[in-house]
C-alpha cells in the first residue's frame, strides 16, 4: 500500500506541471498585449493554436494544472500543438494598452505575424473560441495575416446588427446588461437608437465581409443560443461569399447546447448523451487537416451536422435554409387547443391580462446572464413557473399519435387588439411530456407598435384588431408520438425581454404603467397560428451524420497489475514508452506481436466507448504483458501511423496521425 501511495503522490506531481511561460506582443501602435505561452518543450517547432480572449487568460492557468499532456485525444493536444492565450486591449493584463475604438482585428493580425516569427513555430497558426473570442477570429481573419491557416468561431456571427440588440422590435434587456457587465458596451449606447435607421445600417454594414474571408472556417452553435439564425446565416454567407478556394473548406454543426454548454450533455433538466465532445471531437480534425497536413478525410465530411432534438439524432445536410421545404400550420382555438383544422365560427377571442408590475417572468431557453448565477437556462420545465400564472394563454395539440418533425423557423401569427395604444406579446414553444412537465425549446417576442416593421412605430387604436407576427429562432426538434406541442402566450418575458408600460409614449425611459387586456382572436375571420417548417428530405433518410473516424486508442484496465488491453486502428504501430521518453516495448505496424504483445481479437469497424475513447475505424486488440525486469510506474501507450518503420522519440515531431495514452502499472 505504502508504494502504490508514493507512485500516486508522483503521478500527481507530474500532474501539476506548469505548463505556460509569459509572453508580451508588440503591436503596430508601439503598445503590448499580454500572452501565455502554453507548451511542452519550447524548442520544438510546432503549429500554434491562439486563442485571444476578454475573459482573463490567467483562467487557463488551473485547468492546465490536471491536464494530461500524454492525452492526444482531445482540443489541448499539447503534444501536437503550442498554444498562446493572449488578454485583448484593454482587458486584464493588457489593460494597460486600451485605445477607445481600436480595431482588436488589427491585434490579431499582429499576435498571429508575431507567432509565426518565433523558433517555435512552424508558420502554421490557427484560432479558437466562442463568442466574443469568436468575435475576434472573425475580425482577425478579415485583415487576412500572411500565417493565419484557419479559425474556429463558434457560439458567434460575424456580423453586428439591429437585432442583435432588439428583437422583434423590443430591448433585450437581459443579454445588453449581462453584455455591459462584461464590459463590451454601454447600454444606454443601445438604448439611443431604438428603432432601425441610419445607425443600424452603417454598423450591418461596416461588419458585413465575407468577401474578406480566406481561410477555412469550422462554426458551431446551439438550439439554446442566443442567436442559432443568425450563426447559421453567417455560415450560409461564408459558403456564398468568402474566398473561392475556401467556400467548400467550411463546416458547421448545430448541438442541443445552451451559450455556455457547447459539448455538454447536460442541458437544463435534460441529457443529450449523443452530443458530448461530439465539436470537440471535430476541432481536433479540423486542426490536424490543416495546420499539420493530416490526411483524415476532413473533406468528405458533412457540411452543416445537426442534431434533431426529441430523436436525439444528428443529421447532415449542406444547406439548412433549403432543407425545409414544406410548411405546416396550427391553428390556436378557443379551447386551448392547437389543431391543423382551421376555426369554423366566424367569431371568438381569449383575453389576455398584462400588468408592467408584475410581468411573466423569463426561465430558461435562451436566457443568459454569467454574473447572475440564479439566471436558469435551457431546457427546463415551465409549467409552474409561468404556465401556473394568470397572464398566460396556453395552447396544446392533443397527444400526438405521430412524430411531428420541425426543421426550420417557427412563426406564429397573432390577430390581437388591445384597451391600449402599445402592448407586446410574448411566444414560448414547448414540449410537454406525458408525466407533465412543459419543456421550453425556444421563444420570442414582437413590440405591437413595430408590428409592420423597425424602421418607425405605429401605435393601436384601442378596439381595432390588427396581425401580429412573431418570429421564433431557427430550430430541429420532433415532437415524439405521446407527447404534445405547446404555445404559451403572454404579454411580457422580463428581464429577457424590457416591458412595456403600455402607455404608447417613449420607451425605455421611466413613465406611469398601465394594465392591459389584450384580446387573442381564434375565429376563421381572424385565425391566429403557429405556422412551421418541415423536411420531407429528412423523412426519406437524408444525411444521418456521424462522429468523425477518430484515429485513437483505448486501454484497459487502468491501473493494472500484470497486463493491460490495448485497441487501435489496424496498420498502427503500437509502442509503451517510460516517463523519461524511453521506448520499452514496440509493435510494428502490421506485426502480430512483439515485446510483450499478444494478440487479442480484430473488431473489423469497432465502437469502442470505453474509458471515453471512440473507435470508428476497423481496430486490432492486442495485450500488453511486461516482463519481471519492468518495474511498476507511469507509462505512455503511444500509436502511430506515420508508416516510416517506427516511432518518434517522445516530445518529437511525428509528420503522421498519432494519439497516446497514459498508463498506470502496479506490480
Amino acid at each position: 500500500m505504502k508504494g502504490f501511495l508514493l507512485l500516486l503522490l508522483s503521478y500527481s506531481v507530474l500532474a501539476f506541471d506548469t505548463l505556460w511561460i509569459p509572453i508580451t506582443i508588440p503591436m503596430r501602435d508601439g503598445k503590448s498585449l499580454a500572452g501565455d505561452f502554453y507548451t511542452i518543450d519550447s524548442a520544438s517547432v510546432k503549429p500554434v493554436v491562439l486563442i485571444q480572449t476578454p475573459y482573463n487568460k490567467a483562467t487557463y492557468r488551473v485547468p492546465s494544472l490536471f491536464l494530461d499532456v500524454s492525452d492526444t485525444s482531445g482540443f489541448w493536444n499539447i503534444q501536437s500543438y503550442h498554444f498562446v492565450i493572449l488578454d485583448w486591449r484593454g482587458f486584464y493584463a493588457s489593460a494597460s494598452a486600451e485605445s477607445s475604438g481600436y480595431d482588436r482585428g488589427l491585434d490579431g493580425y499582429d499576435a498571429v505575424e508575431w507567432i509565426a516569427s518565433r523558433p517555435w513555430c512552424d508558420g502554421n497558426i490557427g484560432t479558437y473560441g466562442g463568442s466574443a473570442l469568436g468575435d475576434i477570429q472573425f475580425k482577425t481573419a478579415k485583415h487576412k495575416p500572411p500565417h493565419l491557416v484557419c479559425c474556429v468561431p463558434y457560439i458567434r456571427d460575424y456580423k453586428t446588427k439591429y437585432s442583435d440588440y432588439y428583437y422583434g422590435g423590443d430591448y433585450r434587456k437581459q443579454h445588453v446588461e449581462a453584455m455591459s457587465g462584461l464590459g463590451f458596451l454601454t447600454p444606454a449606447v443601445v438604448l439611443a437608437y431604438p428603432t432601425y435607421g441610419p445607425v443600424w445600417m452603417s454598423i450591418e454594414n461596416n461588419s458585413d465581409y465575407p468577401e474578406s474571408i480566406e481561410v477555412p472556417i469550422l462554426m458551431a452553435s446551439g438550439w439554446f443560443d442566443h442567436y442559432p439564425g443568425d450563426c447559421l446565416r453567417a455560415f450560409r454567407d461564408l459558403r456564398e461569399r468568402s474566398h473561392p478556394a475556401v467556400r467548400n473548406l467550411h463546416r458547421m454543426i448545430m448541438g442541443p447546447w445552451t451559450h455556455m454548454g457547447v459539448d455538454k450533455a447536460n442541458q437544463g433538466e435534460l441529457t443529450f448523451s449523443g452530443a458530448e465532445d461530439f465539436f470537440d471531437d471535430y476541432v481536433k480534425l479540423f486542426f490536424d487537416r490543416f495546420l499539420r497536413g493530416a490526411d483524415n478525410d476532413y473533406e468528405g465530411t458533412p457540411v452543416i451536422q445537426f442534431f434533431q432534438m426529441g430523436e436525439d439524432i444528428w443529421f447532415s445536410t449542406e444547406d439548412w435554409f433549403a432543407l425545409g421545404d414544406r410548411r405546416d400550420t396550427l391553428y390556436l382555438s378557443l379551447s386551448g387547443g392547437l389543431s391543423d383544422l382551421p376555426p369554423a365560427a366566424p367569431s371568438g377571442y381569449d383575453s389576455l391580462f398584462y400588468d408592467p408590475r408584475d410581468p411573466s417572468p423569463s426561465y430558461g431557453g435562451a436566457c443568459f446572464n454569467p454574473l447572475d448565477t440564479t439566471v436558469v437556462v435551457g431546457p427546463v420545465d415551465i409549467s409552474d413557473t409561468i404556465e401556473s400564472r394568470g397572464d398566460v394563454l396556453i395552447y396544446s395539440t392533443g397527444v400526438l399519435a405521430d412524430d411531428l418533425r420541425i426543421d426550420g423557423g417557427l412563426r406564429v401569427e397573432l390577430f390581437i387588439s388591445s384597451n391600449r395604444l402599445d402592448t407586446d406579446f410574448a411566444v414560448r414553444l414547448c414540449d410537454v411530456y406525458p408525466d407533465g412537465r412543459s419543456i421550453i425549446l425556444t421563444d420570442g417576442i414582437r413590440r405591437a407598435r413595430f408590428r409592420n416593421g423597425f424602421t418607425t412605430g405605429e401605435l393601436l387604436s384601442p378596439g381595432t384588431v390588427y396581425s401580429v407576427p412573431v418570429e421564433l429562432q431557427e430550430l430541429a426538434h420532433t415532437f415524439i408520438s405521446g407527447h404534445r406541442l405547446r404555445i404559451v402566450l403572454s404579454s411580457s418575458d422580463y428581464p429577457r425581454f424590457d416591458i412595456n408600460l403600455n402607455n404608447g409614449g417613449a420607451m425605455y425611459v421611466a413613465g406611469d404603467t398601465l394594465a392591459a387586456v389584450n384580446r387573442v382572436y381564434t375565429n376563421s375571420i381572424y385565425p391566429s397560428r403557429l405556422i412551421y417548417t418541415q423536411s420531407s428530405l429528412l423523412n426519406a433518410g437524408e444525411g444521418i451524420s456521424q462522429r468523425p473516424a477518430d484515429f485513437g486508442i483505448t486501454v484497459f484496465p487502468n491501473p493494472f497489475n500484470s497486463a493491460v488491453s490495448i485497441s487501435a486502428p489496424s496498420g498502427a504501430e503500437i509502442g509503451i514508452f517510460d516517463v523519461n521518453g524511453r521506448l520499452i516495448a514496440q509493435l510494428p505496424a502490421g506485426g502480430s506481436g512483439g515485446a510483450g504483445f499478444t494478440p487479442a481479437r480484430n473488431d473489423g469497424a469497432h465502437d469502442n466507448e470505453r474509458d471515453g475513447a471512440r473507435q470508428s475505424e476497423a481496430t486490432n486488440v492486442f495485450i500488453w504483458t511486461p516482463d519481471e525486469t519492468i518495474p511498476s510506474g507511469v507509462y505512455l501507450v503511444r500509436a502511430s501511423s506515420d508508416g516510416r518503420g517506427g516511432l518518434a522519440p517522445v516530445g518529437e515531431p511525428d509528420s503522421g496521425r498519432f494519439v497516446a495514452k497514459r498508463i498506470v502499472y502496479l506490480k
